[in-house]
């Protein structure tokens, strides 16, 4: 199971205006169930899991250019217990199949093939076309909706997991884009199902006392030359037995504002606790890097609440921090493992 770490957040709003809209839609036809562990490692596809129709019928406003994008709104979560959840970019939409009904262009769409990563954050374009959208417009995309296999599927409790679409429709004139349709789907839209029997119910990891997000600063030429650390007591709770707690980032530090980028290898995690445990093993400091690393290893059998001191840190002098002024981000994961 995981919890997300945000090391530095920020929001983004974008406003919008819409001259004629079109009408999207998200007929959903079910969600990948995991019943395996082969499964879970391997992850799982739902062919025709979600269905876009486009439909217009008002003046024509001469949309011979346009893109369909999607996102997700929210990473999916628990049905009966929202701390926990899977990220949103464990998932992918690949195109299946279309219909053309009574459109006043017949002609079928070039839809391409590949698969398309979800985020919460960006959208994903699925379909960029010149085949124009004038007239009657009756159409219908349907896609296979795939969840990755990994440990972030090793969650407690097992359960739907649910998260919803967002479908925006641009036209496009000489490089601009116009908004002229937008759906966002019920809740549960986007989905995937665990029913796994390794999922024993009584393990669970969760963050406390503040430890969503982490504050590096530097605003003096001095900050560079010492070492920058957070720390958080009691940070992080975990009730586990017999399995190995790790740790994974999403990638390099990212701002909303510049391409630039800060390396993820300069920040490193330890992780200590306030008393012994019978079992435990920690395994810090370490490099955060994008692949799954252990922290602590638990191989006391007996079910036990564990609670860990956080400390993020980055070393004097890293390279990689000569970049322009503002906020960078990166995410970080907390996973249980069986051992």
């Amino acid at each position: 199971m995981k919890q997300i770490v945000i090391i530095i957040c920020f929001s983004l709003f974008t406003q919008y205006t819409i001259n004629a809209q079109y009408m999207l839609g998200g007929y959903n036809s079910g969600q990948p169930v995991f019943s395996t562990y082969a499964e879970m490692v391997a992850g799982k596809t739902l062919n025709n899991q979600i269905s876009i129709p486009i439909q217009y019928y008002g003046p024509h406003i001469n949309v011979n250019e346009w893109k369909l994008t999607a996102r997700l709104t929210q990473d999916y979560t628990n049905d009966s217990n929202s701390a926990y959840t899977v990220g949103a970019q464990y998932s992918y939409l690949k195109f299946n199949s279309q219909e053309n009904s009574g459109s006043a262009n017949g002609s079928l769409i070039n839809i391409p093939t590949q698969v398309f990563q979800l985020s919460k954050y960006n959208e994903v374009t699925l379909i960029h076309s010149n085949v124009n959208l004038n007239g009657a417009v009756n159409r219908l995309f349907r896609y296979n909706l795939t969840v990755q296999g990994g440990n972030h599927l090793l969650v407690s409790p097992n359960g739907m997991y649910n998260s919803s679409y967002e479908f925006k429709l641009y036209k496009i004139s000489e490089g601009t884009e116009q908004l002229i349709g937008i759906y966002a789907s019920p809740m549960g839209n986007a989905r995937f199902q665990l029913s796994f029997g390794g999922n024993f119910g009584s393990q669970s990891v969760v963050l406390q006392n503040g430890a969503q997000q982490f504050n590096l600063n530097y605003s003096t030429p001095e900050d560079y030359a010492v070492e920058k650390s957070v720390t958080i007591a009691n940070a992080l709770r975990v009730n586990t037995y017999n399995s190995q707690l790790a740790v994974e980032a999403s990638g390099d530090f990212i701002s909303p504002t510049s391409s630039q980028t800060l390396p993820l290898s300069i920040l490193k995690l330890q992780l200590s606790t306030n008393e012994a445990y019978r079992g435990l093993q920690i395994i810090s400091p370490i490099t955060l890097a994008t692949t799954t690393q252990p922290i602590a290893i638990k191989s006391n059998s007996t079910p036990q609440d564990i609670t860990y001191n956080i400390k993020f840190f980055i070393p004097a002098n890293s390279p990689g921090l000569n970049v322009s002024p503002g906020t960078y981000s990166t995410r970080v994961y907390f996973v249980i493992m069986p051992n």
